[in-house]
């Protein structure tokens, strides 16, 4: 995958830059992301950055993507289940035709002294954060997701192994986080730029999405209904007032008419080998989107079919009893569609029944189905 000679990285933060970020607990599910005393003879505290996907995948501000191998394990680091959770570890291997968004990073311009912010490719919003590492870190102190607060536990460099710390790192264009060079290899010639799905960062509004309507590409598309095992078919998930929720069940009401987009299929999937879709509000024309983690609401944003944006891409689990599924993110399959309060000995399911994302739970508000409404 890397060549013998090719060069590893460490990873400091402002907070004590005489700690590097390493891996401890083993080379399976149980490894972990923390912050140990550096030392240059510890391979768990080499890192490869890899750049294969930087000219093609950037974030919405422009600053290409790469991926951090860990020399040591062959683990990347992959996303959080979302603010305040670790980041993760899986196995990696560079595959050109299949995409894993879920370890890509990217970092944010200068914040100070030549540190600056790593943060998800999809999401800019949640950074790299030694969790409690300030005032002082300690041997142990776990790397997660958090958003920007300033703080010296979220300002990081990544610098070859033998560069001293404190050298000011070579001027770098607008948009080129990449001041060291990381492993380019044979890379990607179409750009794609990922956002979370901000007015800000999002194409410009064609006459379609939030004044309603499906855009012109999806609007002959068929429709389908979206309903959980909790609340049977007498519920159907619904696009309301800017929320996602589920209501009773209306094939007259297009807030409950969804498009399953699978123009990504082929080329995006899920760790498991699943294809990849966005379900896209016939009324509102709005996609439902990732939320900020666990416990939290899925939203809706304003789609378009020509641009690629990760936040809106789902996938559909293996059967899990009776034809129903789990629907969860592509980039963390273990964060799945769940009707807020409605499993067994909750409240159960009523008109309005939040949709969020949970782990899986087997819970029945968390089993689904994606049918046409023709059936």
């Amino acid at each position: 995958m890397f060549s013998p000679g090719q060069k590893t990285f460490k990873i400091l933060c402002r907070a004590d830059e005489g700690y590097c970020v390493t891996v401890r607990g083993g080379d399976d599910g149980d490894a972990a992301v923390v912050m140990a005393a550096a030392d240059p003879d510890d391979e768990y505290q080499h890192w490869y950055k890899d750049m294969r996907r930087s000219t093609r995948v950037k974030d919405e501000e422009g600053y290409p993507a790469f991926a951090l191998v860990n020399k040591a394990t062959g683990l990347a680091i992959k996303h959080s289940l979302g603010q305040s959770h670790p980041v993760d570890l899986v196995p990696y291997e560079y595959d050109p035709a299949v995409m894993d968004l879920s370890v890509l990073w990217t970092q944010s311009r200068d914040v100070g002294d030549g540190f600056r912010c790593i943060r998800m490719v999809s999401n800019i919003y949640l950074n790299f954060d030694a969790f409690e590492g300030e005032p002082e870190l300690q041997d142990g102190t776990i790397v997660g997701l958090w958003e920007w607060n300033e703080g010296g536990n979220q300002c990081w460099k990544i610098l070859p192994w033998g560069t001293d710390a404190d050298a000011p790192p070579p001027a770098a264009a607008d948009g080129d986080d990449d001041q060291y060079g990381g492993y380019h290899g044979g890379q990607d010639q179409e750009t794609t730029r990922f956002s979370y799905g901000g007015d800000d960062a999002a194409p410009q509004d064609q006459g379609q999405g939030y004044d309603g309507g499906l855009p012109p590409a999806l609007s002959s598309e068929c429709t389908v209904r979206i309903f959980c095992s909790a609340g049977g078919e007498d519920y159907s998930v619904a696009a309301r007032d800017g929320t996602v929720c589920l209501a009773p069940t209306d094939p007259g009401d297009d807030s409950q008419h969804w498009v399953k987009d699978m123009r990504r299929s082929t080329s995006i999937k899920d760790e498991d080998g699943y294809p990849a879709f966005a379900l896209v509000n016939k009324l509102t024309g709005e996609a439902i989107k990732h939320s900020l983690g666990e416990s939290h609401p899925v939203r809706l944003v304003r789609y378009d079919p020509n641009y690629l944006d990760e936040s809106v891409l789902w996938t559909e689990s293996e059967d899990v009893g009776d034809g129903f599924r789990c629907v969860r993110m592509v980039n963390n399959i273990r964060l799945n569609f769940d009707a807020l309060d409605a499993g067994e000995g909750q409240s159960g399911v009523h008109d309005g029944t939040a949709i969020v994302l949970w782990e899986w739970c087997e819970g029945e508000n968390q089993r689904w189905k994606i049918l046409p409404w023709c059936e």
